[in-house]
């Protein structure tokens, strides 16, 4: 007869996009994980779990955070914006998958709103990794009143190149009309 031990609770790939949020946005996070100090501890962090694919019925194009996201750009209802992406979006050790990471944190008064994407490619396609499907994630955490609320969205896309793309570029260039010459 086995006696069930108590084990720790595994981490979800959410749990790593929320406290890379979170930490983005100098908010003191739940420090569920080792302090992340740079892309490679995030990426080998999520790199390490394991992705649940349920939930990811919805296309890119269908996702309301992006809808949000484009809303608060083109009407400059911000303070101030930071963004941040994956720059290093392939590991070396990494050849068969890969993931990207971007966000952007909006303040006005006092309150801070963070998106946070993490894009994974489960597959890449040897002869065109541009035109590989996978999946979204995005977290937004809300601070208001002292009080931050966090939620998630999930899509998938079949093809990079075509669905996904050209939301990172939009929003780039928005982005971009927002910083003062």
């Amino acid at each position: 007869m086995k006696s069930k031990a108590k084990s720790a609770a595994k981490p979800k790939v959410e749990d790593v996009l929320a406290e890379e949020l979170k930490r983005e946005m100098f908010v003191t996070s739940g420090l569920k994980f080792r302090y992340m100090d740079d892309w490679d501890t995030v990426m080998h962090s999520i790199y390490e779990l394991p992705i649940e694919y349920d939930g990811y019925v919805k296309k890119v194009g269908e996702m309301k955070t992006l809808k949000e996201i484009v809303d608060i750009l083109s009407k400059g209802d911000f303070d101030d914006v930071k963004r941040s992406e994956s720059r290093r979006k392939q590991m070396k050790e990494f050849v068969k998958t890969m993931h990207m990471y971007y966000n952007l944190i909006f303040t006005k008064g006092s309150d801070k709103t963070g998106y946070g994407a993490l894009i994974h490619f489960p597959q890449l396609k040897d002869k065109d990794p541009d035109r590989s499907s996978g999946i979204v994630l995005m977290a937004k955490y809300v601070l208001k009143g002292g009080k931050g609320f966090l939620t998630f969205e999930k899509a998938r896309f079949d093809d990079f190149l075509l669905e996904v793309r050209p939301f990172i570029e939009m929003l780039g260039n928005l982005y971009r009309k927002t910083r003062k010459p």
